[in-house]
């Protein structure tokens, strides 16, 4: 799904960032001001101004926004300044001839040196010059806070208020203090007529930045007033008219003072941002660059230098103007946010979240850092993570469209299209015609199951972008969905011909000629991929599962590996192969595929998940394999995936009380996380903390409140817990949430029959009966109601009708059931022949009447209804290991050969284990019936039968206090065990 979150749309992030240093208001939006890196103003909330944050403003050379006081610059004229210091520190001189160095220093505009000098100065004699002069050169490099202070100060040491007034107007400026710099300098006047100019600029450009043009306009004519053609004031002219839509106006000015002044800052940044603007990304690359050389403190510059050779892809510029500007400015937090911007757009998610952590930590208001946070947790799949990052976002910009259009998708993702379409809907008044917004409606009403409304919302995006191949192949899909199959195919087939750039719709057409078994079809829609991307190595694992569908396992192979030695650490080729390989009992080469990625990338999640499965598959020690779980948390400790896999493979060993432990760190880790709360109180509740899970279970419900999910889990633990309405309750909300979901309907039901109230219990099938008139399943509920009253031969007759109305071979087997409990043997035989006539191939009913033979001890009547199923299903491996327990019991000596076939297919299933270990033990085997059966007692430990065939097993190998072991354990397993006469004599005999 990709409804405008992924790197198409990164540049959305770039330019709220902008946007939002800049001081231009969201809900602006004209173009020609659109990126705003000319002027000085800076409006930051989101960037803090005080040191020990590590950050302060930019002077108003050209860009201007927030970034840091340089310090520890030791390099050329810096480098040189600071020798000059220590010397002129260590022959003590005087103040006065420290603040003329340090006046030199300043006309060359080496503002370390400068700065150094004036400290050194302040040591020694704290005057209103000095801290003016401090003033001037924290402006040089970017530090407003502290020019802010020292200018202060000298104002209150009676310093010259001609000097100061012009630095502060800049100062206040550059912190974005804007009504306080139209209020405080409005209509101050000072002696110099340059610095009145320079005073009424600024307050120009703070007038622009506060929108209020008219204003703006009065405030630079003043400053042109006072020095006719003042180029700082004819720059903020000029954006007036960009404002205003007039960019060719805009342009001659600033080519006006560039033709005069080559290097005046402003029109430099005025020009690059018109050229931006414009779509003219290398002009304005060529402009900002020179702006730098220019201005290399200009920490707003650089960052639309950077911004803009990430947009044109041009990704190794863009690291090395990262590194220049880190180098520059190393206390500017943009330059980790322009890291993470660049990682982000090089699709390494994980990259891009360690380098916003400092950022959001120095910026934890909601702007521009947030919403690519926002973006990037979405795309590692830490959704509640993102939720919170882009909720604050939009509560602070509610018009940020890509805000909302990711926050609808991770609601999808989440599985609360509620959520998702409150998200959505003011969107769709801010942009009802942006194709973005309409793709994301697209989505939200295919998740409601509206499937016209989907492709409703998916054909206007293609009217409003007719060449939009993703769109035309997502609208496809939905026909797909709608059951327009040819239509939809032919669709996809076009697309695919037409843009030989894009590649969903083939992927589409793929996996539709695979589903359908049409593989010649598939293979020759691969071969169209393959053209478009011959050295891609999806093509080739792509090409390879067209193979594996086919069962064509060498080609496969052959495939898969092209896909891997083009890039060697290809999951998605790897993870088949390992399974391949894991087929052929080769758990070691699965292992190395691995292995031999993490090499390389020791903090690969994907690599090592992979590892963990293939050393599952190896029954490597559980040591071992939770060993890898534990690297896999450790390299990614906020991604949820190696957690839910560590859960899941703890609750599969049957350690409850380590999954519970797994599954409590998981949710200290990411809170409130809906997957690990829904795993946290299933862990509870197998661990029997009924009430916890209540607890965790309610918390998941308030985190997913569209989800029916966390109702029926309520419904469980309300249950376990014993507490009578709660469960019904929490049922009756999940199907406020989804009407038609049965699992509530058969919950409720179940409950009633439980609670002994069988009339309400059949009103709630009745319901079902109306709701769904065509379907079987109320029917099949209504049988089973009557059945609790033990009604079995009404109960037989309800199911009949639900067979009338889908003839499911499964509502056969039941019903031939409850006949033959009823006693209407005749009945039950008569419906199984009827239904074998009309369907001869069906093995459903047929695999029942062979395993009610075998049960009755029909085996000659099993073993060949067995056969017959064989013939149409050779691999059905529980028919397999059926005929070779029959078998087994006519003494056939077939039986084993037919066992080690169902073990060959299912090697985990405890029937299959316990039925090869049992034979083998006739057949005098007794080391590997041992190793079989103790995998079966593992796997099924409450298999009363299992335990007395390993305790045999244990008794003939010498074992006894092994054999004890288990049959002590079966006796405790209730009096319901057949087998319990047997058992106390095996052992007396011990």
């Amino acid at each position: 799904m990709n409804i405008g979150v992924s790197n198409a749309n990164w540049n959305k992030v770039l330019e709220f960032g902008i946007m939002v240093s800049r001081g231009v208001g969201w809900a602006k939006r004209s173009v020609p001001t659109r990126l705003s890196i000319g002027g000085h103003v800076t409006l930051c909330p989101s960037y803090p101004t005080d040191e020990r944050r590590g950050m302060s403003p930019i002077p108003h050379e050209g860009l201007s926004m927030n970034v840091s006081r340089l310090v520890n610059v030791l390099t050329g004229a810096a480098a040189l300044a600071v020798v000059v210091a220590l010397l002129g520190a260590c022959s003590e001189d005087r103040p006065d001839a420290l603040v003329a160095s340090a006046k030199e220093y300043l006309a060359k505009k080496d503002y370390p040196a400068a700065s150094i000098q004036l400290k050194n100065a302040l040591k020694q004699k704290d005057s209103g010059e000095i801290r003016y002069l401090l003033g001037k050169t924290s402006i040089g490099l970017g530090d407003y806070a502290a020019a802010q202070i020292q200018l202060r100060q000298a104002l209150e040491s009676k310093y010259s208020t001609d000097a100061i007034y012009p630095e502060l107007s800049k100062v206040m400026l550059g912190l974005g203090d804007l009504k306080k710099l139209v209020t405080e300098f409005g209509n101050v006047t000072v002696s110099s007529a340059e610095q009145q100019a320079s005073i009424k600029a600024d307050v120009g450009e703070a007038y622009l930045a506060l929108g209020q043009p008219k204003e703006a306009q009065e405030a630079f004519l003043a400053a042109l007033a006072s020095v006719p053609g003042y180029p700082r004031a004819r720059v903020g002219e000029g954006r007036n008219l960009a404002v205003a839509g007039d960019v060719t106006g805009a342009t001659a000015i600033a080519n006006d003072i560039l033709a005069k002044q080559p290097d005046f800052p402003q029109a430099l940044g005025l020009k690059a941002d018109l050229l931006a603007s414009q779509g003219k990304s290398e002009e304005a690359v060529a402009v900002l660059t020179t702006l730098v050389k220019v201005t290399p403190y200009n920490g707003q510059a650089r960052f639309a230098l950077v911004s803009l050779l990430i947009a044109g892809g041009k990704f190794d510029l863009a690291g090395v103007a990262i590194v220049e500007m880190k180098k520059a400015l190393p206390r500017d937090i943009r330059g980790k946010y322009l890291e993470a911007l660049l990682a982000f757009r090089q699709n390494d998610p994980a990259k891009a979240r360690d380098a916003l952590v400092p950022v959001l930590n120095a910026i934890p208001d909601p702007g521009p850092a947030m919403l690519l946070a926002g973006a990037v947790e979405y795309q590692l799949g830490s959704l509640s993570t993102a939720a919170d990052h882009l909720r604050k976002v939009i509560a602070k910009f509610p018009n940020n469209v890509y805000a909302r259009n990711i926050l609808v998708a991770t609601y999808l993702r989440q599985g609360q299209p509620g959520k998702a379409e409150d998200a959505l809907t003011p969107t769709l008044t801010l942009a009802p015609n942006d194709p973005t917004v309409l793709r994301a409606a697209g989505e939200v009403a295919l998740a409601n199951n509206k499937l016209k409304d989907a492709a409703m919302y998916y054909d206007r995006a293609l009217s409003l972008e007719k060449d939009n191949s993703a769109i035309k192949t997502r609208l496809a899909q939905i026909r797909l969905a709608s059951g327009e199959t040819e239509r939809a195919l032919a669709d996809l087939e076009t697309t695919s011909g037409l843009d030989t750039t894009q590649y969903q719709s083939d992927l589409s057409l793929i996996t539709t000629y695979v589903t359908r078994k049409e593989y010649d079809k598939a293979l020759a829609a691969v071969a169209t991929l393959e053209k478009k991307l011959p050295a891609d190595p999806l093509t080739y694992s792509i090409k390879g599962a067209v193979y594996l569908a086919k069962k064509d396992t060498k080609s496969a192979r052959m495939y898969l590996e092209k896909a891997l030695s083009l890039q060697a650490n290809y999951l998605p080729a790897a993870r088949v192969l390992a399974g391949l390989d894991i087929a052929d009992k080769n758990t070691a080469a699965a292992i190395g595929r691995f292995e031999s990625i993490l090499v390389k990338e020791p903090n690969n999640e994907g690599a090592l998940l992979g590892l963990a499965q293939a050393q599952v598959a190896a029954s490597a020690p559980g040591k071992e394999i939770t060993a890898t779980f534990e690297r896999a948390i450790k390299a990614n400790p906020s991604s949820v995936a190696p957690r839910l896999a560590q859960i899941n493979f703890l609750n599969q060993n049957r350690d409850p009380k380590a999954a519970l432990t797994a599954a409590q760190a998981a949710n200290a880790a990411i809170q409130n996380e809906p997957r690990i709360l829904d795993v946290l109180g299933l862990a509870q509740l197998a661990a029997g903390e009924t009430n916890q899970a209540i607890e965790t279970f309610n918390k998941l419900a308030s985190a997913q409140p569209d989800s029916p999910l966390p109702q029926l889990r309520l419904a469980a633990a309300s249950y376990a817990a014993k507490q009578v309405d709660a469960p019904i309750q929490a049922l009756r909300k999940a199907l406020a949430i989804k009407p038609d979901l049965l699992e509530a309907q058969r919950g409720i039901i179940a409950m009633q029959i439980a609670a002994g109230k069988p009339e309400e219990a059949l009103k709630e099938a009745k319901a079902v009966q109306k709701a769904r008139p065509k379907e079987a399943i109320g029917f099949a509920m209504e049988g089973d109601v009557l059945e609790s009253q033990k009604r079995h031969a009404d109960a037989a007759k309800a199911y009949a009708e639900g067979i009338k109305r889908q003839p499911v071979p499964e509502l056969v087997v039941r019903q031939i059931q409850l006949l033959e409990v009823a006693g209407l043997s005749a009945e039950a035989r008569s419906v199984a022949a009827k239904w074998l006539k009309e369907n001869p191939n069906d093995p459903v009913v047929r695999f029942h009447l062979a395993t009610t033979a075998m049960q009755n001890k029909e085996f000659k009547e099993a073993v060949e209804s067995y056969k017959d199923i064989l013939k149409k299903q050779p691999d059905h491996f529980q028919t397999l290991n059926n005929l070779a327990w029959v078998l087994g019991e006519l003494k056939d000596p077939s039986a084993l050969s037919y066992a080690q076939r169902a073990y060959a297919l299912a090697p985990t299933n405890a029937g299959v284990l316990d039925t090869y270990g049992w034979l083998l033990f006739n057949s005098g085997d007794g080391k590997r019936s041992v190793e079989l059966l103790t995998q079966a007692a593992m796997s099924s430990p409450q298999d009363v039968d299992i335990r007395v065939h390993l305790a045999k097993a244990l008794i003939k190998s010498g074992d006894k206090a092994g054999a004890r072991k288990e049959l002590e354990a079966a006796t405790k397993l209730g009096e319901k065990s057949p087998p319990k006469a047997e058992i106390e004599q095996l052992l007396r005999s011990l």
